[in-house]
């Protein structure tokens, strides 16, 4: 065991100073700031607006408030504002297994001349809305009933999984319908049905 004089160890600011000493070339605040950044002894104890930034830090070119109008909170999710209650479903829907894609055939029973369609797709449903000059919006929805985790509890939405990204909706130029391409996540796989029915339901 080594012994200290006087039987009392160093204390880490005497060890740090010795460790200090023997890097030739450097100021004892160098040193340590290089040995031991900012867990340096002498570095606590350097005032704050010399101390800089952190290694690697990153410093933000812009300040935050340039962009506030102080004008308080916006709305950033337009369709949240949305009134569901206002929307007629279509719920009729025609469809047909193509090979490696679904065709969904919808018809609706007005003009959709002008008409703005946005379609939210999911791996086993979709969501879209038909919204025509006039302000009357039509929907179309699939979609799984919520809480379902093993695949027997699935019901509601597509009968498969489908790729999102992959599908596709053409509004008809001869008449109010609409055309849905599903895309199949397994495109040898064989429709029977267009939506998941409850397993139940069968007994």
């Amino acid at each position: 065991m080594a012994g200290y004089a006087g039987d009392k160890p160093p204390t880490a600011e005497e060890s740090e100073e010795v460790v200090i000493e023997e890097l030739e070339g450097k100021s004892a605040f160098q040193a340590s700031k290089d040995s031991k950044k900012d867990l340096s002894y002498y570095y606590a104890h350097t005032p704050e607006d010399q101390k800089g930034f952190p290694e690697g830090a990153v410093i933000r070119q812009e300040d935050p408030r340039s962009k506030a109008d102080g004008l308080g909170p916006k709305q950033l999710d337009e369709k949240s504002a949305l009134d569901f209650d206002n929307v007629r479903w279509v719920d009729n829907l025609a469809w047909t297994d193509d090979g490696k894609v679904v065709k969904v055939y919808i018809e609706f029973p007005e003009d959709l001349k002008g008409a703005e369609v946005t379609c939210e797709w999911e791996r086993f449903g979709v969501q879209m809305l038909v919204k025509l000059p006039n302000n009357r919006i039509y929907g179309v929805r699939v979609r799984d009933a919520e809480g379902w985790i093993l695949e027997h509890e699935r019901k509601n939405g597509f009968a498969h999984e489908i790729v999102p990204e992959k599908c596709k909706h053409r509004v008809s130029s001869s008449g109010p319908k609409i055309s849905l391409t599903l895309a199949k996540k397994d495109e040898g796989e064989k429709w029977y049905e267009l939506k998941k029915k409850d397993i139940r339901s069968t007994f």
